[in-house]
């Protein structure tokens, strides 16, 4: 039982975000936020696996995609349409998952802190 505490201490998930701080300004007002989820859980459920966006003063989540390819831990979405006058959007991001558990499967997630996007013309 002991072995069994000190190893679900071992999982680390991380999320790095791999969107640029600062994109210009394009005519759809649509942006890319991109993602890698990493996580070394081996009771984790793959196809469980759910990434959002959540755009602060804008109460809308975008979910995000699994990118297919080398890195399948890669996850996008396009968040927007922004207004033109947008300069500045405020997000974070929060990747959900179930993992394996006796006698039935639980949830865990992760929360980043919050980014910034800044819109240049």
């Amino acid at each position: 039982m002991l072995l069994a505490v000190i190893c679900v201490g071992c999982t680390t998930s991380a999320i790095t975000n791999i969107t640029p701080s600062r994109l210009p300004r394009n005519t759809t007002g649509l942006y890319k936020v991109e993602v890698i989820w990493e996580s070394n859980a081996e009771a984790l459920m793959p196809e469980t696996i759910e990434g959002v966006v959540s755009v602060q003063g804008h109460n809308t989540t975008y979910p995000m995609k699994r990118q297919p390819g080398s890195l399948t831990n890669r996850w996008e979405t396009l968040i927007g349409p922004l207004s033109a006058d947008e300069d500045l959007v405020r997000y974070r991001i929060k990747v959900n998952w179930k993992y394996k558990a006796v006698p039935v499967p639980r949830e865990n997630s992760q929360l980043t802190r919050q980014f910034r996007l800044h819109i240049i013309d």
